[in-house]
């Protein structure tokens, strides 16, 4: 789903930041799409589990293998899209691009403006942007 450019009410407290055009997946990558990179269950289900190093892997293995340039979210990419109600589904943890306070920053769950640091939570998936400005 493509996000239109402009500013967005983003965090807590809200401010508000400025958001190049991007493009969002609608819905968590499956283990389905992720077994085709790397061992993963094979379900229509959000792949579980994931590292953060492994997601930014799956993200340059498809961009390899579809000629079009693709990267996790930044967090306020994720937020945008997330307020817009763009998502399908929305995990619990989602990795994002993003870092603060010396840990990837991980967004999720029912509360869009809620942030969380981890290194490497167990449940964590994560959903891919496909850039639409050339980075």
């Amino acid at each position: 789903m493509v996000v239109r450019a402009g500013d967005a009410l983003l965090g807590d407290p809200p401010r508000t930041e400025h958001v190049n055009v991007f493009a969002i997946a609608k819905r968590p990558v499956t283990g389905a799409e992720y077994s085709r990179f790397k061992e993963g269950d094979g379900s229509e289900g959000a792949m579980l589990g994931v590292t953060w190093a492994d997601a930014v892997s799956y993200c340059r293995w498809l961009t390899t293998n579809t000629g079009h340039i693709y990267r996790l979210p930044d967090e306020r990419e994720w937020e945008k899209a997330a307020r817009a109600g763009v998502f399908e589904d929305v995990l619990a943890l989602e990795w994002t691009n993003s870092w603060a306070d010396g840990a990837r920053i991980l967004r999720g769950g029912e509360d869009v403006a809620k942030r969380r640091h981890a290194s490497d939570p167990s449940g964590a998936g994560f959903r891919v942007v496909r850039s639409m400005t050339g980075r």
